[in-house]
């Protein structure tokens, strides 16, 4: 695994909360584009979590493991925080048609797909210094 595959997922996720919030304010979900990327989002992130994970995706990408390292132990948690949150905001209970539902699934998936990637580039962060 390399840093351009973080990038590439994290740039993947990016587009996928902006079409998300497109799709929330289109079927009604949300009033306003930036409604759907609030605390209330279905089908996209939230901004400020969008933007703490593009910040900590290139974090992670740098060669000082002084920066890498923390970095890589923050974004694998935000991946997880991304999906156990649906369970407290009642994202996983709102009343989607299947599309929605599996484009809510597959946002989700992309998170955790990130969180694991940034776990291995944490593991090969803290390996290489011993």
């Amino acid at each position: 695994m390399s840093s351009k595959t973080i990038v590439v997922t994290i740039g993947t996720l990016l587009v996928m909360d902006l079409v998300g919030a497109v799709m929330s304010v289109s079927a009604g979900l949300s009033n306003t584009f930036f409604e759907a990327l609030g605390p209330t989002a279905r089908l996209s992130a939230p901004l400020p979590m969008m933007a703490a994970q593009a910040v900590l995706a290139f974090a992670v990408t740098r060669e000082r493991r002084a920066v890498a390292v923390p970095a890589a132990a923050l974004l694998a948690v935000a991946g997880v925080l991304a999906f156990v949150s649906g369970f407290f905001d009642g994202g996983y209970a709102a009343d989607l048609t299947p599309g929605q539902r599996a484009f809510q699934i597959a946002l989700i998936t992309g998170h955790l797909i990130l969180s694991a990637l940034a776990g291995l580039r944490l593991v090969r962060l803290l390996r290489s210094a011993a």
